[in-house]
């Protein structure tokens, strides 16, 4: 999708090169598999091929408009209005971005440009702060290294539409994609927007701000997203070419610059001050210039040199709003808290420090689903196995022979297909909790027969290795008569069976 040659000028006649109900379609199955609002999804799926039809052809004719969003408050991590669109306009706004603004803007931006980009985030932000401060080590052994941080104060509601629109056509030269644009852009200048900031801020003390006509991007929006890290793209490379930093990364609104000359800093702080006063926009008065060796918090980490060593920790602060968040989960959603528990995991595994033990417990997780699947086989997902418990465990032991490990059975992801096929041609029901939930329906009855045939074969098992242990350590121990008995009972154990 995004693979097409970029034209070094201007480029024009595109508004109708992309617009088809194929093109369309692409996006719509991109956005059903990660839109949250599971119900719109399932009501526009109903009429698929009416509503992709119905886009395309707004588009087509140039009739398109935005429905009102749906705005509402999160206050995680901090009270943040949310303006959520309708499936279709979401549709339109991946399709905007997708092949408008990505494949013709893309290529202009400058590599420390990290938000919210492919191949870039938070992760590309931080490999880039630990080159840029490995580097400045090794050139300058004896320097301090100062880090000049610029927030830019509420970021998304202060960009200019006018300015914005003239950024966008130095490249874009097509009349029809530039009013596209406007379009989703004016939504935010509708009365009602203002009316409801109003009264979310009433009903939850908040002091969101109102959004000013003609400035200002919805939040949430995937065109919002790209437009906000290109707003700054001019003074990206003036930063980069003009003032010669060669150490600098943006991340949406938060800027960093490192170099060991601090009085270099103070003089590029105050031209960054002009150029943002220029593009209507406010620095953050927390914005500062800061020797290393007290740290700066970046994306969630925080980065300082202490006594020599360069080191990378989380903020106390972050650490404290995952345990929170994760309490709220464990008692009101247990499905959420388990995925969540897994994505922190592999945040906190980038550090060596003690929170980063925030592994998944595999037994509570099938306790979980086991209290509502009773008869059917719980399977969980952990790493490259699967592993089951208790009865289910018996019950897959006596099919496949798998070796015990101390509660709990499990086998390798090559061998899934093995074993789902060979319960399904039993007819045993089996639940597989891996990324997303699989249900395989089966018969009850037969669940609770293979249960109790192979609870006796594991009975025996049981048995035979508790005798086994006793002649071990009556062998140890020199004791022939006790030994002799104990085989005498094994003969029994065989016979039996």
């Amino acid at each position: 999708m995004h693979g097409e040659k970029i034209p070094k000028k201007k480029v024009n006649d595109i508004y109708y090169k992309y617009i088809s109900y194929e093109n369309i379609n692409k996006i719509w199955n991109i956005v059903r598999k990660t839109c949250k609002n599971k119900k719109g999804v399932y009501r526009f799926s109903v009429n698929q091929c009416t509503n992709i039809y119905n886009i395309y052809l707004s588009l087509l004719n140039g009739t398109y408009k935005p429905m009102p969003f749906k705005i509402f408050m999160i206050f995680e991590p901090k009270p943040r209005l949310v303006m959520s669109q309708c499936v279709a306009d979401k549709i339109v706004n991946h399709f905007v971005a997708n092949y408008y603004l990505i494949p013709y803007l893309e290529s202009k931006l400058i590599d420390s440009n990290v938000a919210t980009r492919k191949g870039k985030g938070s992760n590309y932000a931080e490999k880039l702060i630990k080159d840029y401060i490995n580097e400045i080590r090794i050139k300058y052994p004896n320097k301090d290294i100062y880090t000049l941080k610029i927030d830019v104060s509420k970021y998304f509601y202060n960009i200019n539409h006018e300015r914005l629109i003239i950024k966008l056509e130095k490249y874009i030269d097509d009349k029809k994609v530039v009013d596209l644009i406007k379009s989703i852009l004016n939504e935010t200048n509708k009365d009602y927007v203002n009316n409801e900031v109003v009264r979310l801020n009433k009903k939850y003390g908040t002091n969101i701000p109102e959004y000013k006509h003609g400035v200002g991007l919805s939040i949430g929006a995937m065109t919002s997203q790209f437009l906000a890290i290109f707003y700054l793209n001019d003074l990206d490379h003036f930063i980069k070419e003009d003032l010669k930093c060669k150490y600098y990364i943006r991340y949406m609104d938060d800027f960093l610059i490192f170099d060991i000359n601090k009085d270099k800093l103070k003089n590029i702080f105050e031209i960054i001050k002009i150029k943002l006063e220029e593009e209507k926009l406010d620095i953050n008065p927390k914005s500062s210039i800061t020797n290393l060796k007290y740290g700066i918090s970046f994306v969630g980490y925080k980065y300082v040199i202490k006594e020599k060593h360069f080191k990378q920790k989380y903020k106390s602060k972050t650490i404290c709003k995952i345990n929170k968040k994760l309490k709220v989960l464990r008692k009101n959603d247990i499905l959420k808290y388990y995925k969540s528990y897994g994505s922190y995991y592999g945040y906190l595994n980038k550090v060596k420090t003690r929170e980063r033990n925030f592994k998944m417990k595999s037994l509570e997780k099938y306790n979980y689903y086991k209290s509502k699947y009773l008869k059917y086989i719980v399977l969980i997902k952990e790493g490259s196995f699967y592993k089951t418990y208790n009865e289910d465990a018996i019950i897959i032991w006596n099919f496949f022979n798998y070796k015990w490990y101390k509660d709990h059975i499990a086998f390798s992801i090559s061998s899934s297909m093995k074993v789902f096929d060979y319960l399904t041609k039993l007819g045993i029901g089996y639940i597989v909790i891996d990324e997303e939930e699989l249900l395989n329906n089966g018969n009850e009855e037969l669940y609770d027969l293979y249960l109790k045939i192979s609870n006796i074969k594991y009975d025996e098992f049981k048995r035979k290795n508790e005798i086994f242990s006793l002649v071990e350590r009556l062998i140890k121990k020199g004791r022939i008569k006790e030994i002799e008995d104990s085989l005498k009972k094994l003969e029994v154990v065989y016979e039996g069976k």
